[in-house]
């Protein structure tokens, strides 16, 4: 993820707080993924975990 994202404004409210969204794995517990990158405001999406695998490929 770029660091970038988290110091931008949100386009839609102008907030700076933003919510980092994981997806904890069943079979680890102490493993995470990282789900979303969220406006607290308005909920608005910065990252996806889908964008991060378009962007592998």
């Amino acid at each position: 993820m770029n660091l970038g994202k988290l110091d931008e404004k949100c386009p839609k409210c102008g907030c700076k707080d933003k919510i980092l969204k994981r997806d904890i794995e069943s079979e680890h517990r102490a493993h995470a993924k990282t789900g979303a990158l969220l406006c607290s405001e308005c909920g608005y999406v910065f990252k996806s975990r889908e964008d991060e695998e378009k962007e592998k490929e």
